[in-house]
This record gives structure tokens, C-alpha cells and sequence, in this order.
């Protein structure tokens, strides 16, 4: 797909963002906490995809490629700004009293907030993981790191995110 995109087919470039806006919008919102900043990496991230298609590497895979450039473009803005609130969460689940949603609102916000405190490479595992629920070897060949150390990244990222909010939070 990349090799098509690079000389020039729209078609390839068009299956591309389909296949992977939703899971890049995704990951940079969560990373970033705001749905103008992730709209603006996702948009970033394939203009990069676009003038970059040369520069794929076939021995890996295209997911870790995509992934690589949003948590770059999404480290490089979170560098720039300081912590927000997540302003967007589910919608609460029909047998839910509003006390109850109230309550998970304010877990969720907790929870997305103490994410975004890790050091980087900690929340890029993290959001990897239990987000786009991807496999340790799928991290650890976007973050350019072993798959032990993903496991520890995700062990030393639970540990503090258990010790933030004083609770058990995303099993081992």
C-alpha cells in the first residue's frame, strides 16, 4: 500500500486513512486529552504518511509505521502544553442512576488525567495496551524498544497508576 502511495495513488492513500484515522484519532486523544489537539496529529500524521511513503520500511509493519508518526507528532505537542481535562466521555449505560455516571465521569477523568502524567513512554504503552489492545510485540516494534521492556513499561505505568488514584487500576 505504501509502495502504491508513493507514486501516486490516491485509491491507496484513501484505503490508508480509512483503515487507520479512527485508531490514530483515538490514541492522540487519549495521549493528548483534547479533540482539537488529536484532530490536529491525525491530520498531521497523514500528510507525514503521504510525503513519507518512501521512506516505509517492508520489514515492518504498517500499523507500527502509522503509530510511530502519531506518537511522535503526539509526544512533541504534549511537550508544548500542560495537562487538560478530558472533556469527552462515554455515554453512561441505560441502568446507571446519574449519581452513578456522575461517579464514573469522574473516574474516567481521573483515570485519563493520571495517564497523561506517566512519562512518555509508560503512556504510549499504556494507551497501546488497553486502548488499541495491541500486542506487547506490536508496541514494542512502534516504540522501537524489546518486548521485555514493554512489560515493564506497562508494569512500572500500572504501579503508578494504582498508586495516583488508590485503587486497582488496569490488571497485570
Amino acid at each position: 500500500m505504501m509502495q502504491a502511495i508513493a507514486q501516486g495513488s490516491q485509491d491507496a492513500f484513501l484505503e490508508l486513512t480509512t483503515r487507520y484515522q479512527q485508531r490514530v484519532l483515538n490514541f492522540a486523544f487519549r495521549f493528548l486529552g483534547t479533540r482539537e489537539e488529536a484532530e490536529d496529529v491525525v491530520q498531521e500524521t497523514f500528510l507525514r504518511l503521504f510525503k513519507g511513503a518512501n521512506a516505509y520500511d517492508a520489514r515492518g509493519t504498517l500499523t507500527a509505521f502509522v503509530f510511530r508518526i502519531v506518537r511522535n507528532l503526539c509526544i512533541d505537542r504534549f511537550r508544548k502544553k500542560s495537562p487538560e481535562l478530558l472533556d469527552r466521555l462515554p455515554d453512561p449505560l441505560d441502568n446507571q442512576t446519574p449519581h452513578d455516571y456522575l461517579d464514573r465521569k469522574q473516574a474516567m477523568a481521573s483515570l485519563a488525567d493520571a495517564v497523561r502524567t506517566l512519562p512518555e513512554n509508560q503512556c504510549t504503552a499504556v494507551i497501546l495496551r488497553h486502548t488499541e489492545e495491541l500486542s506487547y510485540r506490536e508496541i514494542a516494534e512502534i516504540m522501537g524498544v524489546s518486548t521485555s521492556a514493554v512489560e515493564s513499561l506497562l508494569v512500572r505505568g500500572r504501579r503508578t497508576l494504582r498508586k495516583q488514584l488508590g485503587m486497582g487500576v488496569l490488571g497485570e
